[in-house]
């Protein structure tokens, strides 16, 4: 069984686990069925989550002491909060999460840079494995008040105003009466619009940045010279059932917008379900496209990349680009985005524009 098919049998194992608790409660009348099918349910992100911490761990990621969880006291007046889902990769996430948060610092000098994760069992998993301690948002939220901060931005690293961002606005609302000033900037792909033409200026940027970054990390001048060798860039988001999915669609269209007619977005999840891997398959292969480069379309290139898109089982996005017979070659360039300076950037401007609210 592949080490994907395994991760995702232990989060159906707990799932399970958790139902048959529930049914045993409630025949013993300590609790109502109801009650406990609520407490069970699991999200998608907090499966995805479990599916990053592999009980069974054999796999390097990197040295945790290099990274700064800034879970720091004496915080001072003001204080910007970045907030991301997180990642167990340890490299990746001081290349990434680490390296937004540096952006911050340097761009605002007069803020107090902190961390906080929205997985509560990503957090567990890096203290049990690494002994680094990482607030979640309450935890970060609670910092905040104790110090006695009177300004607060927070910053979520989120691609788009999904779940978890809604559920980070639900958090910090809770706090408008403890910190004098709250703002919340905005997610990297901006405002969400009405339907898949609806693009922004955010989507544009980073559809340029990340077609750029991908296109020099594969030897080109341009997005025009992979197409004219027969490259396609296929970028794999997670995907959602919340109705910001249609921000996958939105990036999509940008692509083509910007003319770069090799440059195709799909997610793991499949949804929008034209974002599956046989879909977006069948689209390059009809495009004429022979050479495959796949890349991640999230901030950190942690499970989801290294396994759902590059890993070895047959499962893999890698894998079922193989076994289609299309392609002469199909490689990946393992790289979240918060690596790149440009979408590093972009979120110091979404800084800067909610603390001029």
């Amino acid at each position: 069984m592949s080490k994907v098919s395994k991760l995702k049998k232990l989060g159906i194992m707990l799932i399970v686990s958790g139902m048959l608790m529930s049914m045993l409660t409630a025949c013993g009348g300590s609790k109502t069925a109801a009650a406990d099918d609520t407490k069970d349910n699991n999200t998608t992100a907090q499966t995805d989550a479990q599916d990053q911490t592999d009980p069974d761990e054999n796999y390097e990621t990197g040295d945790a002491s290099l990274d700064d969880p800034l879970n720091q006291d004496e915080i001072g007046d003001t204080e910007l909060l970045v907030v991301s889902f997180g990642t167990s990769y340890n490299d990746s996430r001081r290349e990434t999460i680490g390296a937004i948060e540096k952006a911050m610092q340097k761009a605002f000098p007069d803020y107090a840079v902190r961390r906080g994760f929205t997985s509560q069992i990503i957090i567990d998993h890096v203290n049990k494995r690494d002994g680094e301690k990482i607030d979640n948002v309450t935890e970060a939220l609670d910092r905040a008040v104790d110090n006695k901060v009177k300004t607060l931005v927070v910053q979520p690293t989120h691609l788009m105003h999904g779940a978890e961002y809604d559920e980070l606005m639900d958090s910090v609302k809770e706090y408008k009466g403890k910190i004098k000033s709250i703002k919340v900037a905005e997610p990297l792909l901006g405002e969400v619009g009405k339907d898949a033409s609806s693009v922004n200026a955010d989507k544009a940027a980073v559809a340029q940045y990340i077609t750029a970054e991908a296109v020099k990390k594969a030897g080109f001048g341009s997005p025009e010279d992979a197409a004219a060798s027969g490259t396609a860039f296929v970028f794999m988001g997670h995907g959602t059932s919340h109705t910001a999915k249609i921000s996958y669609s939105q990036m999509q269209k940008q692509m083509e917008d910007l003319g770069y007619s090799n440059v195709f977005i799909g997610t793991v999840e499949g949804e929008p379900e034209d974002t599956s891997a046989e879909a977006v398959i069948k689209k390059v292969k009809k495009a004429g496209y022979k050479k495959v480069i796949l890349r991640p379309l999230m901030v950190v290139a942690g499970d989801h990349a290294n396994n759902d898109m590059a890993g070895e089982e047959e499962d893999s996005w890698k894998s079922q680009f193989d076994a289609s017979g299309a392609f002469k070659s199909v490689t990946c360039q393992i790289e979240g985005l918060g690596r790149i300076d440009s979408v590093q950037q972009l979120y110091v401007k979404h800084v800067a524009e909610a603390m001029n609210k």
